[in-house]
């Protein structure tokens, strides 16, 4: 949409950009993925002489009843189930945190996983990265068998969710599935210490897994150097993991320009010291042990854990940690993001009150809506914007259902499939909203459920009379 006006009111660059710093590559593809299907369509709209803009339609557009085009199931649900995937992995964590309990809390610390991804042409896109630290963390429950905390990081949300994305449509089951995992909390990027050190002080053992050398693993190992915590500490330093890293960050280096383009990169700098000199140091003041000593010592470990008591005791430890999904930029920006959103909730909402003076775009509002309220993670507001959603949804079908058709997209070839789709949409819609909208905040575990459908039912009922008007309008129209 490169010969729009200028004063278009959303900044897509900014929209995607801003993902990026949500959660590692994983979560970022999800919201890519999501926002390109929006510009793509608004783009071929405006290229069909149909719009000049999100909130510019031309006379030919106000004539369209419907653009089947914007429509895609997998990445709708996609860009939903991740961040319900998040959010329920720190609601879970809390539940924990907030239970009164003698088990032993260990902490489990760890540097990250390495990775990066390459743009090799268009829509095609490679990608390197390490796996050490994720293959330690799916072993250590099983070797531990304790209660274990961990802060979530990008290699496991793109790691865990090979299995998650079977329940995004049932979000029951996802939670389930989560609950019999270790637990593990969200931090923003923007003040992810302040977190750790909130965790700290709740926390009996410390396991810090070393498969890197990276300014955040050696600031986590600072914090544990005190005279309370460091008896309580178990460092595994894995020293061929440290080494892949170093070659790993070399193989980027080598890669960029070459590959293609770098869309996406998660790497330390190189250590100022050698990993021998690290170890020596930390050998001088906590427990270390290579990852087969570790196994082969599981018990005395776990006796460890046993003896071991935090300086928060159960029945003081009790509190939660607030889930601040958004994106970690500049403040500047962040403002700008609310803005936008908020400028797309008074069209959304002139939307449900109507009239909608053309229909294709205000679908393109209420899904940009869902964008960034997701973005910001205000899910409550997602859940209120998918019930005027559904509501465009179930008229579109009823209106294409009972004409027998109606414009190039329900044609008799294309009938079948676009229904299917309207319904789909319908169906995901209708069953997502009213659980975001009832899922209240991550600290908060009672049943909202009546209030959150009776909220969802006033908006749907409102949109949906609204949009019967489109439909009914060009109805008598053409009769």
């Amino acid at each position: 949409m490169n010969k729009q006006a200028t004063d278009e009111p959303i900044d897509f660059l900014l929209l995607d950009e801003a993902a990026k710093t949500l959660l590692g590559y994983y979560v970022y593809r999800k919201f890519h993925n999501y926002l390109s299907s929006i510009t793509t369509a608004l783009h071929q709209q405006y290229q069909d002489g149909l719009s000049e803009g999100l909130i510019r339609s031309t006379a030919l557009g106000r004539s369209m009843l419907f653009d089947i085009r914007m429509l895609d199931y997998n990445l709708l649900i996609e860009i939903i189930g991740v961040y319900m995937y998040v959010l329920s992995c720190h609601k879970s964590a809390n539940w924990q945190l907030l239970q009164r309990s003698e088990a032993k809390h260990v902490l489990y610390l760890r540097g990250y996983d390495f990775e990066a991804a390459f743009s090799i042409s268009d829509g095609i896109a490679g990608g390197i990265s390490t796996m050490d630290t994720e293959g330690f963390t799916l072993k250590l429950p099983s070797l531990l068998q304790r209660r274990i905390f961990k802060v979530l990081s990008p290699k496991e949300v793109d790691w865990d969710t090979v299995t998650a994305e079977r329940f995004y449509d049932d979000f029951d089951a996802l939670i389930q599935w989560i609950n019999r995992r270790p637990a593990a909390v969200y931090l923003n990027a923007q003040h992810w210490k302040q977190g750790v050190l909130e965790l700290i002080p709740r926390m009996d053992h410390y396991i810090v897994y070393l498969s890197s050398l990276t300014e955040s693993a050696l600031w986590e190992l600072d914090q544990l150097n005190t005279d309370q915590r460091r008896e309580r500490v178990t460092v595994v330093f894995d020293e061929d993991a440290i080494a892949k890293k170093e070659t790993q960050l070399a193989t980027q280096s080598a890669l960029m320009g070459r590959l293609g383009k770098a869309i996406w990169t998660k790497q330390g700098s190189p250590p100022s010291l050698t990993a021998a000199q690290v170890r020596k140091g930390l050998a001088e003041v906590f427990k270390v042990m290579s990852p087969g000593e570790f196994e082969a010592n599981i018990e005395d470990v776990k006796r460890h854990i046993d003896e071991s008591s935090a300086e928060i005791k159960p029945g003081e430890r009790e509190t939660w940690l607030d889930f601040e999904f958004y994106p970690a930029v500049q403040s500047e920006d962040l403002i700008r993001l609310k803005q936008m959103s908020q400028m797309l909730e008074k069209l959304v909402e002139a939307g449900q009150t109507g009239p909608i003076e053309c229909l294709p775009l205000f679908v393109a509002q209420l899904q940009l809506r869902i964008y960034l309220t997701l973005l910001l993670g205000d899910h409550a507001a997602t859940g209120r914007t998918l019930a005027a959603y559904s509501a465009v949804m179930q008229s579109a079908s009823d209106y294409y259902t009972s004409m027998g058709g109606g414009g190039d997209a329900f044609s008799e070839e294309n009938r079948t499939r676009s229904l299917a789709m309207l319904d789909d949409h319908g169906g995901l819609t209708d069953y997502a909203g009213r659980r975001l909208l009832a899922y209240g905040r991550s600290h908060e575990f009672m049943n909202q459920s009546e209030q959150a459908n009776a909220t969802w039912d006033a908006i749907f009922n409102a949109a949906r009379a609204t949009v019967d008007k489109v439909f009914t309008g060009c109805q008598r129209s053409s009769e």
